[in-house]
């Protein structure tokens, strides 16, 4: 059954989703004068006896002028960057230093650190990643997720960046042989727009690997969606697939300033829909209404719900100064009882709100 989070955890989280999008940061893996070797450092399973983590990031200038970074700021006090102050030239490799203090307790960690250049921009993201464990474990024990049976993920839904039309996301994540042989990987029946890869391939025998995964946006296919591949190991197919979680929305980079604010804007007067308690199996329909408060026609390609039981109406298009009804029903069968929270994002043509999130909440008896 699918876990939810506390009410509170999940607005706070969907908030803080929300402020970057309206923030203008929605593509966060922009082409960049900066290319770097790689955007995520993954540890893998380290013990918190190790004490703090140090890696480093490579980058290249691929502009024909220089370029300054202005500010690498961390998600958290626990990791600390440095980096060179002075002007990149052309053709200039530069490092980046990132240092974790592994001192958070035994689980596994995220940390991003923020690259502002100079000339504005979308922020370049860098990722360390690792799982802290406070003793030693197994490899089955950290990749309980098994393919062919010895093959050993953490999960197998993964996750990209939002992505704007046009472009595409990457990220990577790490695999475990668990067996005492080596494993060729391969994938077939994969999703239109998803690539993957293995590095290494062969998977030595009791060694990790890290599968990376690239989503490209195809044209009309908005909001959320589902890609996948089955994985083939050593010529045979395991029969399972890994998923790949990704959002499409539009894509402002060729507008101007002007034109932005010159878009569409919705404002919805109650982004909070509370159906109070309700016994469990209950139906129910969830009322949203939206104005527009821009200058141009508001148009949503798709609506989204985190919960299959609840099906989003459509938002007709609305025009400046009007108003228009979304409608939301939701069938409580699949809930667990307690506190929950429903959340409808929509992808929409408004440059300033590319995505909103809206929340439906209450308490099932």
């Amino acid at each position: 059954m699918k876990r939810f989070l506390s009410l509170k955890t999940r607005y706070i989280l969907s908030c803080l989703l929300l402020g970057a999008l309206c923030a203008g940061n929605f593509n966060l893996f922009a082409d960049s004068p900066l290319k770097f070797d790689t955007r995520i450092h993954d540890f893998g399973p380290v013990l918190m006896s190790d004490g703090a983590l140090k890696c480093e990031f490579t980058a290249c200038n691929v502009s024909s002028k220089d370029v300054v970074i202005q500010s690498v700021t961390t998600s958290c006090g626990c990791t600390t960057a440095g980096w060179p102050h002075e002007a990149i030239a052309p053709g200039q490799k530069i490092r980046i230093t990132a240092r974790y203090t592994n001192d958070e307790g035994p689980h596994p960690f995220d940390k991003t650190l923020t690259v502002k250049l100079s000339g504005g921009g979308a922020p370049i993201l860098l990722h360390i990643r690792g799982i802290s464990q406070d003793k030693p474990r197994s490899d089955a024990e950290l990749f309980p997720e098994l393919f062919g049976g010895v093959l050993g993920l953490g999960s197998s839904t993964l996750k990209t960046k939002n992505i704007e039309m046009g472009n595409e996301a990457s990220d990577q994540i790490m695999a475990a042989n668990l067996s005492s042989s080596p494993l060729t990987v391969s994938f077939t029946d994969v999703t239109g727009g998803l690539s993957v890869s293995v590095k290494p391939n062969p998977i030595p025998p009791h060694a990790h690997a890290d599968i990376y995964y690239t989503v490209s946006s195809l044209p009309g296919k908005w909001g959320k969606n589902l890609y996948g591949a089955t994985m083939v190991l050593n010529g045979s197919s395991t029969g399972k697939r890994i998923t790949v979680q990704a959002l499409t929305a539009m894509n402002f980079s060729s507008m101007t300033r002007e034109q932005k604010a010159s878009g569409s804007r919705p404002m919805f007067r109650e982004s909070t829909f509370s159906f109070g308690h309700k016994k469990q199996g209950a139906c129910l329909t969830a009322s949203f209404t939206c104005e527009n408060t821009g200058k141009a026609a508001l148009h949503v390609y798709k609506a989204d719900s985190d919960f299959e039981g609840a099906r989003c109406g459509t938002l007709q298009d609305v025009a400046p100064g009007a108003s228009s009804e979304l409608r939301v029903s939701l069938d409580t069968a699949g809930l667990p009882k307690g506190e929950t929270l429903i959340i409808i994002t929509l992808t929409t043509n408004s440059p300033l709100r590319p995505v909103v999130n809206l929340f439906i909440a209450g308490w099932l008896d």
